[in-house]
């Protein structure tokens, strides 16, 4: 029976054929491919911490768009603004405890000497908080955003809305340490000061909550803007259009979150031009991912329009991380990939997609695309047919604890090579359709 996965394998087979070079070839060296990746995740790690607009952010701009003007791309950079929070002291203190916060972004500061109420702890609902510090404790999860109408940030919304003069989340995770949270760009989340408590450091202010005690929450610093830039890149071969696009801001150092998706992008650029070479290319490394996709939605108006568009990949966070276990409290870091990760498609891109990534962890079965599970649904929502994505969650994403030790170039490897080949039995099915 011809089925349409049977006709886009067959396509793949006749591909050297048509005088398509495969993608999954015997002849690829991995050890040059590894060394490559390799390379560009140390560099990227060497930047620091890649906040929007911060030094490290700007580094890594600046790197990727030199990058694509090395292999051929004419590249336009252009900059917008982004909240960023210049800290004096951030911290939480009760009794003889006295902890380090992070300040949830979009920041609403304290005064220098910060608030001090009675503290109310917030585990399965919200009770009395009114003229409080509500400390919430949230649920055990890989969290990662705060969105208004539902999961945590809907109980956040509620505190705020019951009154409290402050909140303070306890973000519940698999390594105990504080998780940096999304948030919508335009003004702070809540309209009272919020910061996030790493659970490790938790005990002794749910113990002050329990006894009726009180605390300080201070934040102190300058809440302002500063520019974010975005990279936009292209070849242009002719009237059909190839889209390959990434984030590249992040929490913290995001070597899992960002690093492996910046260096499968510099990979795939240089790719794309020798690959395809009737084909055009747009390339989209954008800021300010940590503001529901923000620099995404200062340049969509410049990609090419969605009936000329054969292919859209979007290289989403953590795409290929390491697992890890735990053994006698300490983790322990494995040689295979973090199986967190899910792959979305739209309708058009589904059978390719479940082709290419086929005996890859989390991989294995295209889901339909989510709204704002990453950025794949802000592309879709234009009219994008051809579209897919990996989104990655790793254990340390968005905490300080994402470093270069979480990821392995190695791993990178297969999951690269899918996006290169949906690509291909994309371009196929649409030229041959």
């Amino acid at each position: 029976m011809l089925t349409r996965r049977s006709l886009i394998r067959g396509m793949g087979l006749g591909a050297a054929a048509a005088g398509w070079p495969r993608v999954f070839n015997a002849q690829e060296n991995d050890g040059d491919l590894v060394a490559r990746l390799h390379a560009d995740l140390e560099r990227h790690a060497s930047f620091g911490l890649k906040f929007s607009a911060g030094p490290g952010d700007a580094a890594a701009a600046d790197w990727v768009a030199e990058r694509l003007r090395r292999i051929g791309y004419t590249v336009d950079e252009s900059e917008f603004p982004a909240p960023f929070f210049i800290e004096r002291d951030a911290r939480l203190s009760a009794g003889s405890a006295s902890v380090r916060v992070y300040p949830q972004a979009p920041v609403l500061p304290t005064e220098r000497a910060g608030i001090t109420a009675p503290l109310a702890l917030v585990e399965d609902e919200v009770r009395d908080v009114r003229g409080r510090i509500a400390l919430f404790v949230a649920p055990f999860g890989r969290h990662a955003a705060l969105f208004p109408s539902r999961g945590i940030g809907q109980t956040v919304r509620e505190i705020a809305d019951a009154g409290a003069v402050g909140v303070v989340i306890v973000t519940t995770g698999p390594t105990g340490e504080a998780i940096a949270l999304n948030a919508p760009a335009d003004e702070p989340f809540v309209p009272i000061p919020a910061a996030v408590l790493a659970p490790n450091d938790a005990a002794p202010f749910v113990e002050a909550a329990r006894a009726g005690g009180a605390a300080t929450l201070v934040i102190d610093g300058d809440a302002t803007t500063r520019p974010s830039k975005n990279v936009v890149a292209r070849v242009e071969r002719g009237r059909e259009w190839i889209v390959i696009s990434t984030p590249r801001s992040g929490w913290y150092h995001c070597v899992g979150e960002r690093g492996t998706g910046t260096a499968a992008f510099l990979e795939m650029a240089a790719w794309a031009v020798d690959r395809f070479p009737e084909l055009s290319v747009f390339l989209m490394n954008t800021g300010g991912h940590e503001y529901f996709f923000a620099g995404s939605h200062h340049v969509l108006d410049e990609a090419p329009r969605p009936e000329s568009t054969l292919a859209w990949a979007h290289i989403g966070a953590a795409i290929a991380t390491r697992d890890a276990v735990e053994r006698d409290g300490e983790w322990v870091m494995l040689d295979e990939a973090d199986p967190q990760r899910s792959l979305m498609a739209t309708e058009a891109a589904r059978e390719a997609a479940a082709e290419a990534f086929a005996g890859l962890s989390g991989l294995e079965e295209p889901a339909p695309v989510r709204a704002q599970a990453g950025e794949l649904s802000t592309f879709t929502d234009r009219g994008y047919r051809a579209a897919f994505a990996v989104l990655g969650v790793h254990r340390w994403m968005h905490t300080l604890g994402d470093t270069l030790e979480r990821v392995d170039a190695r791993l990178v490897v297969p999951v690269l090579r899918a996006h290169q080949r949906t690509i291909e039995l994309l371009v196929a099915t649409q030229q041959r359709g």
